[in-house]
This record gives structure tokens, C-alpha cells and sequence, in this order.
């Protein structure tokens, strides 16, 4: 007879497996912030629910919820150092189970032959669960599902951009909404000096999202990426969307639950140019090479690439004061007298993004550049020119 079953029914039990909790461990400890003001922040709760637990960790901005499964007493609850926890667990080598027996204030956890007597210095009472923002993404009408490798592939394009500067908090995340004029999803994120966009069809549900759409944190973006690159990751992912949150259900078991930034997303429309005088194409690969080449003897970060155009030519020059100047070329098509300059670090995050040939829509010397990828017409990348 298992072991568990003989303890008192006033002991509270879990044997939970193993792989699993240590992936819902994983997923708490990415949230939770290794060092807190607020001590219980510093937990993780485990917490009965139907065919297992589900493992929480919060920073009070961002939730993560893991179901795991096994079997649970009904009014199993506890709460563990979460880094402390996880710092263990990746000692032990693997083990079919984890089990807990928890006796008031005495908690035991077993796995394999380390058993752990753990403390526990918190009233689960004290733990945040009943944040306003989840209680308003439990009642959203704007739900709609899209493919996990999908929402990868939109995030991963389009996190770079994200901006990192303080004082313009509005531009710290993914803005998120349905642009009403081009009937498209869409996914957008800048800093002031280059902008991505990633647009795809309105999924059924998403048609109900308020008109301000919403600006999920870099954390969040962060976090979510993670669990969707994933090789084992679930085919879909829930995305529900209110005013003040969104959060992400990857398959059945994982849930992100996030507050949005309290902002106004500028109106970045504005930035992308629709006139354009010349479209000349690069094939991507030589077109980094020639900047990483042209550029390797600039010694401070942010410099300059000149790009001047010709029919079938491209030139590139970068100029050290110091040093002098490096130019080679790379063969274009349908290219036009014109130069201008980029910021090439910036030019050289964009290439990298693109799985196809690198297709130029360009104005005059002093106008936004739109860099499309010939593989993928979804995404649109917009440069600031800089000086040369």
C-alpha cells in the first residue's frame, strides 16, 4: 500500500511527476525576481486543482501558471522559495516523482532519496491571487486562438525593435491591434529610429478587441517567446486581450497572465512612407557581409554605412576619422542613383530578420526607408536615415 495513504486525513499530501513540476519550477523562477521587497514575492505557490497543481509565480505585473498533474489532497496548499527550490531541484538527478506532505506548519518535500524539510514563513493568505486584471481577462469576449509557431515567428521578427529608453515607457512592449483601415491583426514595435510591423488576417475572436489595442511588456514578450520556441511546444495558443491585460494559454497547461503598459502607442502609421521613388532588391546574405565588412573599422557603435545606389551596384562606404575608409559593393536589381545613410548596427539588426531577399522601398536621402522581406510580405521594417 502506498505510503500516502496511511497519513491522518488532517495531512494535506501531493505526488506530483517530476518533468512536469520541474518545467512549471522553470516557468515560476523567469518570473519571480530574485530579489523582492515584498519577501512572499519571493514564492512560488502550489496549489490543489482538478487531477494535480497548479504552480504560480507573480512579480505582481506578470503571472505564470503550470498545471501539473498527479495526485493531491483537495486543500493542499503551501508556499516555497521559489529560486531556493529550483537551485535544489537542479542538483537531483531525475526522478519519477516529486511528493509533498505538509502538516501545518511542517512541509516535507521527497525526491528520489534527497528529502527536504522546508520552512514556511508565509500565511498562504498573503500570496496576490485575486489581482483586478485577471478577474477582467476570466470575463473577456476578445479570445481568439492562433498557431504557437505562428506567434513565434510575429515576436521573433519584431521583439528588436522593442525600445528600452525609460522616459518613453509607451514604446517598452508589443503593441497589439486591429488596424481597422488595413482589416489586419497587428502586431508593431519601435524605438524612434526603426520601427517593425507584423500583420496577419483578423483570427475570429479578435474582432472584439477595444479600440486602443494593447502594449504587452518586454518582459512578457520575453517570457512568452521562450515557451513558444520551445521544441515541445502545443500546437496553439489562447490570446485574450481587455484593457488593462492579456494573457496566454500555450496548449492546456501554461498560462501568462499580464498587465499592459498604461500608455498611448504613438500613431506610427504616420512613419511609414507611401511614396516611393525607387525599389531596388538585394539578395540578404552578401548585403550583411559587404556592411559587417565595410564597417568592421568603425571604432564606436552607431556609425554610419553610406549606401549609394546605382543600376545594378550598390557601394558601401564607412569613414573612421581616425583610420580612414572602407568601401566594397554588392549587386543589386533595379537600382537608381540615390544615397543615403543608415545607422549600420540598426540596418544589420533588420537584415538579420529576413528569410528572403531584402526588397527596398526608398524615397529621398532624407526619408524613412521601408525594408520588406522577400520571403515574408507580413512583415514591414522601417529605418530612420542618419547622416554620412
Amino acid at each position: 500500500m502506498n505510503a500516502l495513504a496511511n497519513i491522518a486525513a488532517t495531512v494535506s499530501t501531493a505526488s506530483l511527476d517530476y518533468s512536469v513540476f520541474k518545467k512549471a519550477m522553470l516557468n515560476a523562477c523567469k518570473v519571480i525576481e530574485k530579489k523582492n521587497t515584498i519577501p512572499v514575492l519571493g514564492t512560488v505557490m502550489i496549489k490543489a486543482s482538478r487531477n494535480g497543481v497548479m504552480v504560480t509565480g507573480t512579480d505582481m505585473d506578470l503571472y505564470t501558471t503550470t498545471l501539473v498533474s498527479g495526485r493531491v489532497s483537495k486543500d493542499f496548499t503551501c508556499l516555497i522559495d521559489a529560486h531556493k527550490l529550483k537551485a535544489t531541484m537542479d542538483k537531483v538527478k531525475d526522478a519519477a516523482d516529486i511528493n509533498f506532505v505538509l502538516d501545518g506548519e511542517s512541509l516535507v518535500a521527497s525526491i528520489g532519496k534527497l528529502n527536504l524539510t522546508l520552512t514556511q514563513p508565509h500565511n498562504v493568505e498573503d500570496f496576490p491571487v485575486d489581482d483586478a486584471f485577471r478577474q477582467k481577462l476570466k470575463q473577456s469576449n476578445c479570445s481568439f486562438l492562433l498557431p504557437s509557431a505562428t506567434l513565434a515567428t510575429i515576436l521573433s521578427k519584431i521583439e528588436f525593435a522593442i525600445s528600452t529608453e525609460e522616459t518613453r515607457y509607451y514604446l517598452n512592449g508589443v503593441f497589439l491591434h486591429v488596424n481597422e483601415t488595413r482589416k489586419k491583426l497587428t502586431f508593431v514595435t519601435t524605438d524612434g529610429h526603426r520601427l517593425a510591423r507584423y500583420e496577419l488576417d483578423v483570427p475570429a475572436g479578435a474582432g472584439a478587441m477595444h479600440d486602443a489595442g494593447a502594449i504587452i511588456p518586454r518582459k512578457t514578450v520575453t517570457e512568452l517567446l521562450r515557451l513558444l520556441k520551445r521544441k515541445d511546444c502545443p500546437a496553439d495558443t489562447l490570446v485574450t486581450v481587455t484593457p488593462t491585460g492579456a494573457s496566454f494559454l500555450v496548449g492546456e497547461d501554461e498560462l501568462l497572465e499580464s498587465k499592459l503598459i498604461d500608455g498611448v502607442f504613438p500613431d506610427y502609421q504616420r512613419v511609414i512612407p507611401t511614396q516611393h521613388k525607387h525599389r531596388p532588391s538585394v539578395r540578404t546574405a552578401p548585403f550583411i557581409d559587404g556592411i559587417k565588412q565595410a564597417s568592421s573599422i568603425l571604432s564606436e557603435k552607431g556609425k554610419a554605412v553610406r549606401l549609394n545606389f546605382r543600376a545594378d551596384r550598390l557601394l558601401l562606404t564607412c569613414t573612421d576619422p581616425e583610420f580612414g575608409t572602407a568601401s566594397t559593393d554588392v549587386h543589386i536589381i533595379d537600382g537608381q542613383d540615390l544615397e543615403i545613410g543608415f545607422n549600420a548596427g540598426y540596418l544589420l539588426q533588420i537584415l538579420s530578420q529576413l528569410d528572403g531577399g531584402a526588397l527596398l522601398e526608398l524615397g529621398d536621402a532624407g526619408d524613412p526607408a521601408i525594408i520588406k522581406d522577400g520571403a515574408d510580405d507580413a512583415v514591414t521594417y522601417v529605418l530612420m536615415p542618419t547622416r554620412v
